[in-house]
């Protein structure tokens, strides 16, 4: 996934970085595009535009699941303060996270949606 806006803050702890490295075997097009920006080699997108002064356009992410550790983690490919989404993208992030959420609980899960 990634969403369509963010802004810069301190980069990930070393050892949630590690969870998503140690699990992942294949590259697709969009992890090539998460190192391509950890790397500061990706070129700078802006889909629908700048939405603040201070949007950095485009950012990829990754989600996963540590069952040992009980969480659910998103890792940013660059540091980031906040994201901008439309609204169909925030219920596919909301998906993504209740996927990984339902594959690590130890009991069942409720939701409330208003």
């Amino acid at each position: 996934m990634s969403f369509q806006h963010h802004g810069e803050r301190e980069s990930m702890d070393p050892e949630l970085r590690k969870l998503f490295e140690d699990r992942i075997a294949e590259k697709s097009e969009l992890l090539k595009r998460f190192d391509d920006e950890r790397a500061g080699t990706a070129k700078r997108e802006y889909p629908d535009g700048r939405i603040a002064a201070d949007d950095d356009g485009s950012l990829t992410f990754k989600i996963g699941a540590d069952a040992d550790k009980g969480v659910i983690v998103i890792e940013y490919s660059k540091p980031t303060a906040w994201v901008g989404m439309h609204p169909q993208q925030a219920i596919e992030l909301a998906q993504a996270l209740i996927k990984h959420a339902r594959s690590i609980a130890k009991e069942p899960l409720t939701m409330c949606l208003h």
